[in-house]
């Protein structure tokens, strides 16, 4: 999308949002491809990749997934050994999902192939950094003010 006239219209920034999420996401989908990985698998991996095990319930929420869905999507990832299982030593009633060594791999590989086509933008860095930064504020003011019913 071409950048705004110098004194036409400000563009919708939720019009903005969802464009560049397109795009960003037919870049991540073809990358998602090549490594036979899902979206939904790939969330799920992220969130396992960037702390240790968690509980199934925050996995469900971080990933956006519904729990019936996160389930049958790390059944999946269980059967081909990047995910595993166990209950939680805290409270005996939940159970915590964690990503193998082989899942490690994966996540790693995949997001080192994010990353470099996101390097590839005619963006500079300090750019991409202060959008992240706008885009986790935005996130937090959203998160504490959320839409009514």
């Amino acid at each position: 999308m071409p950048a705004p006239a110098p004194h036409g219209p400000t563009p919708d920034l939720l019009q903005l949002l969802t464009h560049a999420e397109r795009l960003l996401q037919r870049r991540l989908s073809a990358i998602l491809r090549a490594e036979q990985c899902s979206p939904e698998a790939w969330r799920v991996l992220t969130l396992l990749a960037a702390e240790g095990g968690r509980p199934m319930t925050e996995v469900a929420d971080g990933a956006f997934l519904p729990p019936g869905t996160l389930t049958k999507v790390v059944d999946q990832l269980v059967e081909h050994g990047l995910v595993y299982r166990r209950v939680d030593p805290l409270d005996r009633r939940r159970i915590r999902a964690y990503l193998s060594p082989r899942g490690r791999q994966l996540h790693d590989r995949i997001a080192a192939r994010v990353r470099g086509s996101i390097a590839e933008l005619a963006m500079p860095e300090g750019e991409r950094d202060q959008l992240a930064a706008l885009l986790g504020a935005l996130g937090d003011a959203l998160s504490r003010h959320p839409a009514a019913a």
